[in-house]
């Protein structure tokens, strides 16, 4: 596997890209874009029309709420269009070299397409924070891609085949996570940014369970432990300290609600192993959702 060059981006920079929205040295475009260029590394490889970028990746909707994060795992971010329009998204791509952090503000219909299942409205705004970890060719994309695009084929093959067995009623959404509302709730539908309280339970494929919060399930399955606390888990719907899969699908749901969330391991740990989750495994979740309360 050849890259053209790799640097490695510390994890300091999270906190420089909080610093570096504070400040107003945006540049806007007549496409409604506002960019910036947090640190610039002129001595190292520009990126060119058709490359690939590789990187991390925070996305922010209006600066405020988490849509996702790939923090400590760079991956591929953006293929730069052959024929970029002026001032959009790739070409300001082209003005930025490995080892770069920048911001960009868009639109949010503009790059609805990174919003997965996510409601948003006209006026919002999505923020990027971006780091360069790889710029690559097209020509230069390595066996590992062509690997994990072929894996997540057959993984979504292979998910697709699963829930038609076990959930005729399962919905998938854009992002590749199969939605089962198995029953409606009756309270506040649950939106990115609240405080969520759920029962859930997790399982393999394989029906093997890895994890509950509810202590019956927990000894029916042979995981009890006397020094866990079985009792339903709080949390901030979008936290980026969990799995983007529980987001996606607790965002469908209303209070009261009980669902199963089949969600592909791109959504779940991906390519780490977590625990006793292996790597690339997809996971099933049931969900309750007891509560739904604004932040």
């Amino acid at each position: 596997m050849r890259y053209i060059y790799f640097i490695i981006i510390s994890f300091l920079s999270l906190l420089f890209f909080h610093a570096c929205s504070t400040k107003d040295d945006f540049v806007a475009t007549e496409l409604g874009f506002s960019f910036k260029r947090c640190t610039t590394n002129e001595n190292s490889p520009k990126a060119n029309k058709g490359d690939i970028v590789f990187g991390q990746m925070k996305i922010m909707l209006n600066n405020k709420v988490l849509v996702s994060s790939n923090y400590g795992n760079p991956d591929r971010l953006f293929v730069i269009s052959r024929e970029p329009k002026v001032g959009s998204i790739d070409e300001f791509l082209m003005n930025l070299h490995i080892g770069d952090s920048a911001l960009m503000v868009c639109p949010a219909d503009s790059v609805s397409y990174l919003l997965k299942d996510m409601d948003f409205k006209p006026e919002d705004k999505i923020w990027i924070y971006l780091t360069v970890n790889q710029i690559i060719s097209t020509g230069e994309i390595t066996e590992y891609n062509k690997e994990k695009l072929e894996r997540e084929k057959k993984e979504d093959e292979m998910l697709t085949q699963y829930v038609l067995t076990k959930y005729d009623k399962a919905e998938k959404k854009s992002s590749g996570l199969f939605y089962v509302n198995l029953s409606e709730g009756s309270g506040r539908k649950a939106e990115y940014g609240d405080r969520v309280k759920v029962n859930y339970s997790v399982w393999d494929t394989t029906g093997r369970i890895i994890d509950t919060s509810i202590e019956e399930i927990a000894k029916k399955g042979g995981i009890y432990r006397d020094n866990v606390l079985y009792s339903p888990f709080e949390f901030n719907l979008g936290d980026d300290a969990l799995i983007s899969g529980w987001s996606i699908g607790i965002s469908n749901m209303r209070e009261g609600g009980h669902a199963v969330l089949v969600i592909p391991s791109k959504l779940a740990y991906g390519e780490e192993k977590y625990r006793s989750i292996e790597p690339n495994t997809p996971l099933v979740f049931e969900i309750y959702l007891l509560k739904v309360s604004e932040e």
